[in-house]
């Protein structure tokens, strides 16, 4: 296996002896500078067809979450018949990552439609409550029941099905929203990266939840007031993208917008 770039210290790109290209785990296989051979008896574990999108973001993810998603989707292949990808396990830590801090920072972003998600989705739903058991076993982090629907519908959508983001009506707004932000917060967004997919997916979560009428609801008064004042231009572009979807929707995902408008601007280059 030859190293071809370190992501980081643990983490490389390799190709393998057929020339394809290959994420590998293992302890310390990031310390030599590439390109050089890497011995098979280093290598945990091996991902091919990573997204090229990902490869930043598991830079910047915890070798204990990454582990963690890791044996969630492990998990969740063996109850479902190898349905998941290897790329949900990023996609899955990134999710877990930020359901961390936002425990830690007491943001309470209450899953609605937990009752239903529980009916819809019964095999999964058992998969999210089995990697809340996983992330307090590993972790000692308690998350709330909630959680397990919200990874539930996380593994629904990136290992069932995806959003069409190729046409209809929902990809103009959300083009519309994309270059609004960029002109308000004065942000370039890479457009084939992670994170703007990662925004993109929350916002067909959003509109989903507005066509439905299954907006949020929680009790996050002090948060929203707390975000309003330490991010006006957020706040104000959160507002203004009201009138883009042309919809009302409540405080509750006021709030959902700040905090993935956010999101998208803390690994771009972007000035509050």
């Amino acid at each position: 296996m030859k190293v071809v770039k370190n992501i980081n210290n643990n983490v490389s790109l390799c190709l393998d002896s057929q020339e394809r290209e290959v994420v590998v785990f293992g302890k310390g296989v990031g310390f030599t500078r590439p390109p050089y051979d890497l011995p098979l008896d280093k290598i945990q574990r091996t991902f091919y067809n990573v997204n090229p999108a990902y490869l930043t973001v598991i830079a910047q993810m915890s070798e204990e979450i990454i582990n963690v998603s890791s044996q969630i989707v492990d998990y969740a292949n063996q109850k479902m018949d190898n349905r998941f990808s290897g790329n949900v396990i990023f996609t899955l830590a990134d999710h877990i990552q930020f359901a961390i801090k936002r425990e830690k920072e007491h943001m309470d972003l209450k899953l609605p439609l937990l009752y239903e998600v529980q009916h819809l989705y019964p095999s999964e739903m058992r998969i999210g409550l089995y990697a809340l058991d996983i992330i307090y076993k590993e972790l000692n982090i308690t998350l709330p029941k909630e959680e397990a629907a919200s990874i539930t519908l996380h593994l629904v959508d990136y290992g069932s099905r995806s959003f069409d983001t190729s046409q209809g009506d929902e990809k103009e707004k959300i083009e519309q929203i994309t270059a609004f932000v960029e002109k308000e917060l004065n942000v370039k967004i890479d457009k084939a990266g992670f994170n703007y997919s990662r925004f993109v997916t929350h916002m067909h979560y959003l509109l989903e939840r507005v066509n439905t009428d299954t907006h949020s609801s929680t009790d996050n008064k002090k948060m929203f007031q707390l975000l309003k004042s330490e991010y006006p231009k957020t706040y104000k572009c959160a507002e203004e993208i009201k009138k883009i979807l042309q919809v009302d929707y409540n405080d509750e995902e006021l709030l959902y917008l700040i905090i993935h408008i956010n999101r998208l601007c803390a690994r771009e280059d972007c000035y509050q």
